[in-house]
């Protein structure tokens, strides 16, 4: 996600964070890339060569927390980390090609040993760079360096941190939230992720007003995944949304995101995956995963600690990949997907009668 090029954030002054960041709509900042994938869509093309407009960087398996509903188990288990010298390589070639990094898990990104060397080269390849973090180490002295910085709270209180995240650091987190949001000179959009479970969400619109008053910019609510049994009641959560927006008329700062309808919907409702093509994630192993949400048919194109991520992403296997993904039903099986919904805009696009008309 990109930070708007006009007007420096400042917490003092309006909210820079628009919906249209989390909308599908801005692709079309990048025509080559929707235009290389719509070629894939009509058959003219078998693969999009183009790099992925972002990459989900794990630096590292290790983590200093034990959330309960972790999807990322099978991948702390490795403690791997990735060499320094990989991410100096590979941010050399995303920066020839303009490719945005996310730095997040397998683990916590900010305990791995050269986190602040990270930063350093992102700056220097001049890289824009998102952190998803657990908020316990403190940024504020490179905060700057990222586009977009978004918080894990997951927890209203003390005991709901506790009992979501296995470890008592809510105080901390609080305290390390308050000090980016109060950054005279804050040059990036601040933001809070929350997973929404049965136990978290008794008080969750207060939380929203605690965050806009810590200068918070947006918060992203999502059902937990893949965990039934924690799952809070849909309908439950269709009524907190209302209540929401019904409040958030009166125009307080923070935006508020609670995408349901994407979280709910598996097998990427049954149509062709074209949209992989915008990401993948790097594990802190090296390998080069198409997507977190294949898990019962893992496709994985090569290792960065082995080859260079061009000859990765344009190798053999990634082509094979991208034509047996054209098939619907290999889509069977995956759990919900962010990238369920660029899917949906393209097929919708190629199905449009009147595409010669504004």
């Amino acid at each position: 996600m990109n930070r708007p090029q006009s007007a420096a954030p400042q917490t003092t002054t309006r909210n820079p964070f628009t919906l249209l960041e989390y909308d599908p709509i801005k692709l079309l900042n990048k025509p080559q890339k929707v235009a290389s994938m719509f070629e894939v869509r009509d058959g003219t093309r078998d693969y999009d060569p183009l790099f992925p407009l972002s990459v989900e960087l794990h630096l590292t398996d290790v983590c200093n927390l034990r959330c309960s509903w972790c999807t990322d188990l099978e991948l702390r288990r490795n403690l791997a980390s990735l060499p320094l010298a990989t991410v100096e390589s590979l941010f050399h070639e995303f920066a020839q090609h303009g490719v945005g990094v996310t730095i997040e898990g397998g683990g916590e990104p900010t305990v791995y040993k050269h986190f602040a060397e990270v930063v350093t080269l992102a700056a220097r390849y001049k890289l824009d760079i998102g952190l998803i973090t657990n908020g316990i180490r403190p940024l504020a002295p490179f905060a700057n360096q990222f586009k977009w910085i978004r918080v894990s709270m997951d927890a209203s209180s003390a005991d709901e941190y506790l009992a979501e995240k296995g470890v008592q650091r809510y105080g901390k987190v609080r305290a390390n939230i308050a000090a980016l949001g109060a950054m005279p000179d804050k040059q990036f959009l601040l933001g809070i992720g929350y997973v929404m479970t049965r136990r978290n969400t008794g008080r969750l619109l207060e939380f929203i007003e605690e965050m806009d008053a810590a200068g918070v910019d947006y918060i992203y609510l999502r059902p937990v995944e893949e965990m039934p049994d924690l799952s809070p009641d849909l309908a439950m959560l269709y009524e907190l949304k209302s209540q929401w927006e019904t409040t958030q008329a009166a125009e307080r700062r923070i935006k508020v995101l609670m995408n349901l309808d994407d979280r709910i919907e598996k097998h990427n409702e049954g149509l062709p995956c074209i949209a992989h093509a915008l990401s993948c994630v790097i594990q802190a192993d090296g390998h080069v995963a198409m997507c977190e949400k294949r898990r019962h048919d893992p496709v994985v194109f090569g290792n960065v600690n082995m080859q260079r991520f061009s000859e990765i992403w344009r190798g053999q296997l990634r082509k094979d990949v991208s034509r047996r993904l054209l098939d619907p039903g290999a889509q069977r099986g995956c759990e919900v997907c962010r990238i369920t919904k660029f899917n949906r805009y393209f097929v919708r696009l190629g199905e449009l009668y009147t595409r010669n008309f504004i």
